[in-house]
């Protein structure tokens, strides 16, 4: 039998949200190109240019705790959408920075909008997800790779025919903030605020970030969080070192070192475009699984290629890192927006806070060790975390979405 089509307003707003997470992956790809030209013009050595950066997950961790009132306040469909109209004016700022500190200021600011927007998408395709009654959070996730992609292109041929940085980010901006307001209607519709709400399956109230609630949120979605983290440490071996090994340990040029991070970022496009018809055909645990082996062959793979001096094992490597970690994060938001008695919002937005942390120890932790060992044997260190993955896997069991069958539950209101 085939499955009952979702109605009208949810498809709708997968199309809204959908434009929400592409234009989040796009705003931060379109600084990343600018950067060597922002370090230029300010006069920035590599620290402090890494430091006005930092300044975005900071802002991250400090908004993140809160997300979660603020999504109960006023739905997550209107947080996200002004969020990111939010997101789309700050980021032009970063081009017409005049110092370190306001660069640094600038990415404070859009780390707190950038981890509100996060969050409160994430809830709102929860939402979506539970009205389809399957797995739709992965093509989101795939979506925001799709921005970042078409973004980090637009930023190298601006960057590449001169374009100044301050009208390029304008532009950008602009743009996307226009596109936002005129696609996120669907998203203000009374039924899709309603947010997934577990604790109509669970015994008991729905718990609320509230100080006294604290401990108990955190020893239950710590686990889910950990799923998180661990991706990050494991992705940091490609977003952010493979250019790197490939030039020191490897001798290719730096143009060429940039195709390992490419085929990353392809990959894991591809498999968050296509991995929910998985998720619903294997379920969350043997995704995680099968995603943490692929993963860990290509670790294997791009350790192995210094000592081979075979770069197109390092290339294969970690594409398969971008394939393996792909269904990841998709798995953790669901499961931390369905934990019975946690209102999803609040769920999304303390998990989202926790990965946050280790998205700010992955890069310094392998660094430290590529410090002492070289990057070779710093890469174990996301080896190893991609095999406990296996283990802890059955942290997820059970948690996929909200069935259809509670769809038309009346939702707990906002305390």
């Amino acid at each position: 039998m085939s499955p009952t089509p979702p109605p009208p307003h949810a498809r709708s707003a997968r199309l809204a949200i959908s434009v929400l997470f592409f234009a989040n992956g796009a705003l931060i790809a379109s600084v990343v190109p600018r950067l060597p030209a922002i370090k230029t013009s300010l006069g920035l050595s590599n620290a402090e240019l890494g430091a006005a950066i930092a300044a975005l997950p900071v802002g991250g961790l400090i908004a993140g705790g809160l997300v979660g009132m603020l999504i109960a306040r006023f739905g997550s469909g209107r947080s996200a959408a002004f969020s990111g109209v939010l997101c789309c004016l700050v980021i032009a700022g970063i081009g017409l920075a005049p110092s370190l500190l306001a660069l640094a200021a600038v990415y404070f600011v859009l780390g707190v909008f950038d981890a509100t927007m996060d969050a409160s998408m994430n809830t709102h395709g929860l939402v979506v997800q539970r009205e389809y009654g399957r797995s739709i959070l992965q093509g989101f996730h795939g979506t925001w790779s799709l921005g970042g992609m078409a973004a980090g292109a637009l930023g190298a041929a601006a960057a590449g025919i001169g374009v100044p940085v301050a009208a390029h980010l304008a532009v950008v901006g602009l743009v996307l903030a226009l596109i936002i307001l005129a696609t996120s209607g669907p998203l203000l519709a009374g039924r899709s605020q309603q947010e997934p709400d577990t604790s109509q399956v669970a015994a008991g109230p729905s718990e609320r970030m509230h100080a006294r609630n604290a401990p108990r949120l955190l020893r239950i979605l710590l686990p889910v969080a950990m799923l998180g983290i661990m991706t990050a440490i494991a992705q940091a071996a490609a977003s952010t070192w493979s250019a790197v090994y490939l030039t020191e340990s490897l001798g290719l040029s730096a143009g060429v070192a940039a195709i390992a991070f490419v085929l990353y970022a392809a990959s894991m496009t591809v498999g968050r475009l296509v991995n929910d018809r998985f998720v619903d055909r294997l379920g969350a645990i043997v995704m995680v699984r099968m995603g943490a082996l692929m993963a860990a062959a290509g670790l294997v793979l791009a350790i192995a290629a210094g000592p081979l001096h075979l770069p197109v094992i390092a290339f294969a490597g970690f594409a398969a890192i971008g394939l393996g970690t792909s269904p990841m994060f998709p798995v953790m938001i669901t499961a931390a927006g369905t934990r019975p008695g946690i209102t999803a919002g609040y769920g999304v937005a303390l998990a989202a806070w926790l990965v946050r942390i280790g998205m700010v120890v992955a890069p310094t932790l392998i660094g430290l060790a590529a410090d002492s060992a070289g990057l070779g044997a710093a890469f174990v260190i996301p080896l190893v975390t991609v095999l406990v993955m296996i283990p802890l896997a059955p942290i997820l069991a059970g948690v996929r979405w909200i069935p259809r069958p509670l769809r038309d539950m009346p939702a707990t209101p906002p305390a």
